[in-house]
């Protein structure tokens, strides 16, 4: 039997959950080529969007730049792509500098400088004049790999924009065009199948299906597919690997990440309008690389009308690790005959303790003085200048400090599980339940997406670009599947195919699986690059000029 997927539980209100949500609510999504396609059914899909957090904190988590994941947004809604583009800031230019080999320079050495938009320009030129041929094969639709970040009208898609900004946009939106609001303080705790006649469905929840539970207690369902949008530390990733929920911790890390020895600390200033309030608003991201330690700091875009915010970025080595391997305490020992003034006295920790990934990101900590001069000295010590980057972080409204950690993204179970029916010694969803239920037929899956299936490292600024085209890809199969059911001449027949929902879930799996895990091997790779000491310094500066000059850094 086939049935249309018509209930939908998004566990998660970030980013990737709440533009899926557009995603299945979108009348008409539009396929990679740009054509309109119909969502394939009738009636809109029912969508629960469910999330741990006590409310929406816009002051959660700092900026992030939109390409790929803009142009996902237009597919699935031009109208929802031009809200998120007017409060964004047009991210038009990258320089980087590194300090000098030799002499002096206050402002460093210039390795690159790579003008963003006409860049884009340029790919998308080359890749219309490519694929010319091809499209008049394919009937005039765009070829895969054409350059989608230049629109019809010649708009860039590339921007800046505070997470929680756009996080606002797309919650908002979701509420006043599709009328479904999220439900918050609910931390999942556990999935089961529902069958017709089950006693434990809520009320007015009756059929098959998949049941949520939750740590309040409360129970919602049924559905006929629960999607884990709940980032790094998924209840739902923790099903999909071993079939049961087992009460996740929010302050310790996955057990399938290795804490890669690197701390990063994002510093954002907010209201930090540039003193000629007539230049055009635009963001240039400037690098400085220096001896350990790297910077960064950019502007973002908050709001329609209002003022940028600041950010500035420090990536450095925690002083307990070499890479991802604790220092023992031999190894943080000093030498106290020559009484150095950075002589240590108290012994440090047998076990180095590696610092939180803070995958929620609710870290607000409106850190201490004691912070921000640890950072200066950083800074210092690393031979970056005190220029933009020590100055936002003086003046910041916030920090994040954190640790970077490497996910592995191979799984015995990918993303996808299917939610069986209980047992009368599986324990089921509220655990003791006797009498064995009835196999059924129809099928119910739970999967995951963004953070949930790829966290990835931060340096590539990838993150929220591929949560986006998560959603889109997944809604587009979803809709692929319900438009195939209803296609059916007759659901009794038995020489018609049946569409099969398990495969084209699948297919969204393996299609998004190998660009999401290049991503994250070459973030870390250039994570430990990029904080390179002495003489490794000294090849990654050359390697980014040499980039820059061959055109390399253009891609």
């Amino acid at each position: 039997l086939a049935a249309p997927v018509e209930r939908v539980a998004i566990v998660g209100a970030g980013i990737a959950g709440l533009s899926l949500a557009h995603a299945l609510r979108s009348a008409h999504i539009r396929d990679e080529g740009g054509d309109e396609n119909a969502n394939g059914n009738a009636d809109p899909i029912q969508i629960d969007i469910f999330d741990a957090r006590s409310d929406l904190d816009e002051k959660s988590g700092s900026g992030i730049q939109l390409t790929g994941g803009m142009a996902a947004l237009r597919r699935i809604s031009p109208d929802l792509q031009r809200s998120v583009s007017e409060a964004s800031l047009p991210f038009e230019r990258v320089v980087s500098r590194c300090r000098p080999w030799f002499g002096s320079d206050d402002g460093g050495w210039k390795l690159l400088e790579l003008d963003i938009r006409q860049a884009i320009r340029d790919e998308a030129a080359a890749a219309a004049d490519a694929a010319a041929s091809a499209r008049e094969e394919n009937d005039g639709r765009k070829e895969k790999g054409e350059c989608e970040l230049v629109t019809e009208e010649g708009e860039v898609l590339a921007y800046t924009i505070l997470r929680g900004t756009l996080q606002r946009i797309l919650l908002d939106t979701l509420a006043s065009e599709h009328g479904v609001e999220v439900k918050f303080g609910k931390r999942l705790c556990g999935l089961s199948r529902s069958d017709s006649d089950d006693d434990l469905a809520p009320a007015g929840g009756g059929g098959e299906g998949i049941l949520c539970r939750f740590a309040d207690g409360s129970i919602a369902g049924p559905y006929d597919l629960v999607v884990g949008c709940d980032g790094i530390k998924s209840a739902v990733k923790e099903f999909v690997n071993t079939g049961e929920i087992a009460s996740p911790s929010s302050s310790s890390p996955s057990s399938s990440a290795l804490y890669s020895g690197l701390r990063i600390t994002f510093a954002i200033q907010e209201n930090a309008a540039d003193d000629d309030a007539g230049a055009p608003r635009g963001c240039q991201f400037t690098q400085f690389f220096g001896d350990g330690a790297y910077a960064l700091t950019s502007s973002y875009g908050t709001g329609k009308g209002k003022p940028p915010a600041k950010g500035a970025f420090l990536v450095y080595p925690d002083e307990n690790y070499i890479g991802p391997f604790p220092k023992s305490r031999s190894d943080d020992k000093r030498d106290d005959s020559v009484g150095s003034a950075s002589t240590v006295s108290a012994a440090p920790p047998a076990v180095a303790v590696p610092l939180d990934e803070n995958a929620d990101w609710t870290q607000d900590s409106r850190v201490t003085r004691d912070h921000v001069t640890e950072c200066l000295n950083v800074l210092r010590s690393a031979s970056i200048p005190d220029n933009d980057v020590a100055d936002i972080i003086r003046k910041s409204d916030r920090f994040f400090d954190l640790g970077v950690y490497l996910h592995n993204p191979f799984s015995l179970n990918g993303w996808l599980r299917e939610v069986r029916p209980r047992s009368s010694t599986s324990g089921g969803l509220l655990g003791g339940i006797t009498g064995a239920k009835k196999q059924k037929t129809t099928k119910y899956y739970a999967i995951t997406t963004g953070d949930a299936s790829h966290s990835m490292p931060p340096f590539l600024g990838q993150g929220a670009n591929q949560a986006l085209q998560d959603s889109y890809s997944l809604a587009s199969k979803i809709h692929e599947y319900n438009s195939q059911v209803q296609q059916l001449p007759d659901i009794n027949d038995p020489s018609s195919s049946v569409p099969d929902l398990k495969a084209l879930l699948k297919e969204y799996e393996n299609r998004r699986w190998l660009p999401t895990t290049s991503i994250t091997a070459k973030a870390a790779f250039l994570g430990y690059l990029e904080v390179g000491p002495s003489i490794f310094a000294n090849f990654r500066d050359a390697f980014f000029f040499v980039m820059g000059k061959i055109g390399v850094a253009k891609k």
